[in-house]
């Protein structure tokens, strides 16, 4: 095809390029896929950006294992666009197999680019066989090559890792930093617990926050003192700070050593801490935090901690905890109201059973779903006539609840528990 003269040569190679991949994509027979896929790994060598993306966007679906050398040669590309094209058709097609190929890429001296894409895509296959090979581009002279590398081992989560990964704790690199936290603690990595404790006071916002969150998911004792250090001394600093993920990991520590410092949270100014500490306690399940649940379930201001509180006691079993859950049953709340009736049949005492009954009548279809619910985990018989009016309910899931719990009255489990009838201890 003849150019007109007054193109010059790249204008003219980029449109015979263009050309080109239109005939590949357009006017080929269905039949020559083969071809198609060949026409576009060609079409990634491309001297017109315009091209190598297209080409590599056009992969994507295609998911044909012989584009995967030329696929990881274009994440070197020095246009982004078609970095991210390459990457993506990458994640679409290579498998484990493809494994030792990114492991030579994630060694390739002459593109960081490249580099991170392997790491990126070694952690899309999780392929043990990186590890090591990982261990090492963890270590790399590019930050991103490093942060990719970090996360890929986090992931993959081979506890030899922590080996590479603790050093990296202390980098100057706050993002490297705060990658090797995140990856520690999906490794679960006890031997960086102490400098994580030390982390926590960070400067960095979310330095601290993810050195918080790590030590939840490791779950070592040694960081108790530092959690109640931040619950009970530590000023606030706004929404969803330090001190609400600090609650949270008291609670997933399994340490009862803890409920003082989060009973004390349940006074918090911040409404979240005040929340996050009653669905500890609850997780918690001691007996001394009764008492306090019962108070916030009567008075707190925000409406999710009233629904934590609800649940907490719902979990504690202590029928202690009934008249104040009869008495939630009629909170503003909805939510609070549906965890309360769900709590009374935990606790299963026989004495919530007319409360339960009225509140068929909510106007929010949860609450009598809830309640007729807990009437069956109760197992008393009495409110068969009640639960049988609700068969004719216009919601579809209550009269489907109402039909489980009719039967499971009508034929109770042999040797099933009497329950009591007292509200008392």
């Amino acid at each position: 095809m003849s150019m007109p003269p007054w193109m010059n040569a790249s204008r003219r190679k980029a449109l015979t390029d263009t050309l080109s991949l239109l005939l590949a994509l357009t006017i080929l027979p269905v039949g020559a896929s083969a071809d198609r896929v060949e026409d576009l790994i060609h079409q990634l060598g491309s001297s017109a950006v315009s091209l190598r993306a297209d080409a590599a966007e056009a992969l994507v679906p295609l998911k044909d294992r012989r584009a995967v050398p030329a696929l990881i040669l274009a994440t070197g590309d020095q246009v982004e666009s078609v970095r991210g094209q390459a990457l993506r058709a990458l994640a679409s097609t290579a498998t484990r197999a493809d494994t030792p190929a990114l492991i030579q890429a994630l060694e390739d001296r002459h593109s960081a680019y490249r580099r991170a894409a392997a790491a990126t895509e070694l952690s899309i296959l999780n392929d043990p066989a990186a590890s090591r090979a990982l261990m090492v581009a963890a270590k790399d002279t590019d930050n991103a090559v490093r942060s990719a590398a970090i996360e890929a081992l986090g992931k993959m989560g081979d506890s030899r890792a922590g080996v590479a990964l603790r050093p990296l704790l202390n980098d100057k690199n706050p993002r490297i930093r705060l990658k090797t936290i995140v990856a520690l603690g999906r490794l679960h990595d006890n031997a960086s617990v102490p400098t994580l404790i030390t982390l926590v006071r960070d400067p960095r916002h979310e330095v601290q926050v993810a050195s918080v969150m790590a030590l939840a998911a490791i779950r070592d004792r040694r960081s108790l003192p530092e959690l109640q250090h931040i619950l009970n001394d530590t000023p606030s600093q706004g929404f969803f700070d330090v001190r609400f993920y600090a609650a949270y990991a008291l609670g997933t520590l399994g340490d009862r050593s803890g409920v003082p410092t989060l009973i004390r949270g349940l006074h918090d100014k911040d409404k979240y801490v005040r929340e996050t500490a009653t669905e500890a306690l609850g997780v918690l399940q001691d007996p001394r935090a009764v008492d306090p649940l019962i108070t916030a379930l009567h008075k707190d201001s925000f409406p999710l901690v009233r629904q934590q509180a609800a649940q907490a006691l719902g979990r504690l079993k202590s029928r202690k905890a009934v008249p104040a859950l009869i008495a939630a049953l009629k909170d503003d709340h909805e939510d609070v109201r549906e965890q309360s009736a769900k709590a009374l049949g935990h606790i299963g005492d026989r004495a919530a059973v007319p409360a339960l009954i009225a509140a068929f009548k909510d106007s929010d279809e949860a609450i009598p779903k809830a309640a007729v619910l807990a009437i069956g985990r109760i197992g008393d018989d009495s409110a068969l006539p009640a639960v049988r009016k609700l068969l004719n309910h216009t919601d579809a899931s209550v009269r489907l609840a109402a039909s489980e719990v009719v039967e499971r009255l009508s034929h109770p489990a042999p040797n099933a528990p009497i329950l009591p009838k007292s509200t008392q201890r």
